[in-house]
């Protein structure tokens, strides 16, 4: 028993203390219970108000929704200290609510922006709830009703549920955000911009200490958050950049020279519900370099990469171009799309005057002026550039019809290639299409399709002619004004050229003499002659559709003849049109013509000879009888 007994005192010390403790809180809690339903028994009332510098203030106070705050167990007394119960009204003794006699953690609030701020006007003053359950953000802009911070609400950070506190710390301890800390705050979320941003032209020129660098919220707004790009352009970007004071002079990079954007097709054109392009696509967005700076999404190097982002077809064709590999060797004198096209002030292509087919001519002649060809024309010349200047075709467009072709007809807009690329629209083998394309010469294409010269540019024989080797190049000259193709004999030598040479007869096995016959003919000499109206190539054989005549369409086949001849012969017999016309072997071809020629020949000799020695003997015979006189 006396083992025990120490045991049995400490176990009924223990639950004296419980029970004196029990009662005790039992007491408070009467107590304070006692205590707020008193100040309710007159704060429930709704209509009890005082006056108070002019103003009625309510007294009112919810039981329901104070005995569901976190003060519920809280006396009245414990908050509202220094008042007298029994004098009324009790403002006179009452002194101010202080929570930091509770709240610890409420030290050093005085320096946040939110010192002055009285506790009650974020956690209301009775039906304070947990910390959890309040809206800090409601509660923020609650207060702050400027139409800058009102805009949060629409804000892509409202839609995610980024409140206040996410940028201004939130709770006790807000904070204004200084424009040094911008960039870092907001580096908390969106850290890859912010490094992106910090190795931008806009950090380095910020950490010059150029006040008027732009941070974050310059472009993006504070509260309303721009995420399209129009908005980011017009809010950001345009308005520091058309800033005469900023960006002085008429320069590349001043206000004036970034103001060609607003009129050009990049700030108007949509496409679909796409917006156009604007100032980031071409210069980024946070990772805005120097346009010196070779990585510079500007740079000439770079342009093509960075105009590809929208126009990948077109940039497509241009990096197989003859500028596009010219470009990416290096070469200064390549041009990149700014050279065309301009830089801000860039135009439709189908609406501005920039690029009428006239003014494409001199864009291009700007840089080909000097440049020649390989090609020579029928003189063996060597043609210049500079002759589209003088040609039909450029004195078409000066005169003002639209229809007649520009460098960019026949060499495209930006898939120019070399002649001797089987894809390029002046080889060889294509450049008959390309003339002959909708709204060009589509009647001389057709005449042409099926000819013998086709067959043989199809078939690869580099000697068969096609368009430019009659025509020309670039010099292609108007119908009556010194045109090769109209003067006979300038059209017999272009005809020559071919079926005159030795070389190419043999290559092709073409017949011999032809060219040397005709010039021995009747029409040939009568053109020689100058007689306009004599026969030439293009008379009998046609232009375009130069056939063989073993062809029933060829219009020297024998069932055509008599059409073909009798446009000048009417009525021609059939014995001349069915001889031979070119006698190359006039023995075989023509024995007749022959013979005949044998006799005149002999004839003529035996005449002159005759008369040359009877004129030598009666001279001699004078002179004899002179010396006997």
């Amino acid at each position: 028993m006396k083992r025990y007994f120490p045991k049995i005192l400490i176990m009924l010390f223990t639950i004296a203390v419980i029970t004196a403790i029990m009662v005790f809180s039992e007491n408070s809690l009467q107590s304070s219970s006692k205590s707020t339903e008193t100040c309710l028994s007159c704060h429930e009332d709704e209509g009890l108000t005082y006056e108070k510098d002019g103003k009625t203030v309510s007294l009112y106070v919810d039981k329901k929704l104070y005995s569901k705050s976190v003060h519920a167990g809280a006396e009245c007394e414990d908050c509202h200290l220094g008042y007298n119960p029994d004098e009324i009204p009790h403002s006179k003794t009452s002194a101010k609510v202080d929570c930091k006699t509770c709240h610890d953690d409420l030290k050093g609030i005085e320096k946040s922006v939110h010192g002055k701020v009285d506790c009650y006007e974020c956690h209301t003053k009775h039906d304070v709830k947990p910390v959890k359950e309040i809206d800090q953000t409601k509660n923020c802009l609650s207060c702050h009703k400027s139409r800058n911070i009102q805009q949060y609400s629409s804000s892509i950070h409202a839609k995610k549920n980024i409140g206040c506190e996410k940028c201004h710390n939130g709770g006790h301890n807000s904070v204004s955000i200084s424009k040094k800390e911008v960039t870092r705050v907001c580096g908390t979320c969106h850290s890859a911009n912010q490094m992106a941003l910090k190795n931008s032209v806009h950090h380095t020129v910020l950490k010059g200490g150029n006040k008027n660098a732009p941070v974050c919220t310059d472009c993006h707004g504070a509260h309303n958050v721009l995420r399209s790009k129009v908005s980011i352009e017009s809010e950001g970007c345009l308005n520091c950049h058309l800033n005469e004071k900023l960006f002085p002079g008429d320069a590349k990079g001043s206000a004036k020279f970034v103001a060609e954007y607003k009129t050009s097709v990049h700030a108007s054109l949509r496409k679909g519900e796409h917006e156009a392009a604007g100032c980031v696509d071409c210069h980024g967005d946070h990772m805005i370099q120097n346009p010196d700076d070779p990585k510079s999404a500007t740079k000439r190097a770079r342009q093509i990469e960075t105009c590809g982002k929208c126009h990948s077809e077109v940039v497509e064709k241009f990096n197989k171009s003859k500028h596009g590999e010219e470009l990416m060797k290096g070469n200064k004198d390549a041009p990149a799309c700014t050279d065309c096209h301009g830089e801000h002030g860039i135009q439709s292509t189908l609406l501005s005057d920039d690029f009428s087919k006239l003014n494409i001519a001199d864009k291009c002649l700007s840089c080909h002026k000097d440049g020649k060809i390989p090609h020579k024309n029928y003189k063996g010349e060597e043609e210049l550039i500079t002759g589209y200047e003088n040609s039909v075709h450029y004195q078409a467009l000066k005169e003002g019809n639209n229809d007649a072709p520009t460098c960019s007809n026949c060499h495209g807009a930006h898939e120019m290639t070399p002649y001797n690329d089987p894809a390029s629209k002046i080889n060889k083998m294509n450049i008959a299409n390309t003339c002959g394309e909708s709204g060009c010469h589509v009647k001389q294409l057709e005449e042409y399709t099926g000819s013998i010269h086709q067959t043989g540019v199809l078939e690869g024989n580099k000697d068969a002619p096609t368009c430019n080797n009659c025509h020309g190049n670039h010099g292609i000259l108007t119908k009556n004004i010194d045109n090769k193709l109209q003067k006979s004999n300038d059209l017999i030598n272009l005809c020559s050229n071919c079926h005159a040479s030795v070389e190419m007869i043999e290559r092709n096995q073409l017949p011999t003499k032809v060219s040397e016959s005709y010039k021995e003919s009747f029409h040939g000499l009568a053109t020689r002659g100058g007689l306009k109206e004599a026969a030439n190539c293009e008379s009998c054989h046609g232009n375009h559709n130069i056939r063989a005549s073993k062809d029933s369409l060829s219009s020297i086949n024998k069932k055509n003849l008599p059409e073909t001849c009798g446009q000048c012969h009417p009525g021609a017999s059939e014995i001349l049109i069915s001889s031979k016309i070119h006698l190359t072997n006039i023995k075989e071809d023509s024995p007749w013509t022959y013979w005949v020629t044998r006799f005149y020949l002999v004839l003529i000799f035996g005449i002159i000879g005759f008369m040359l020695i009877h004129n030598f003997l009666d001279y001699r015979k004078k002179k004899m009888l002179k010396k006997k006189a």
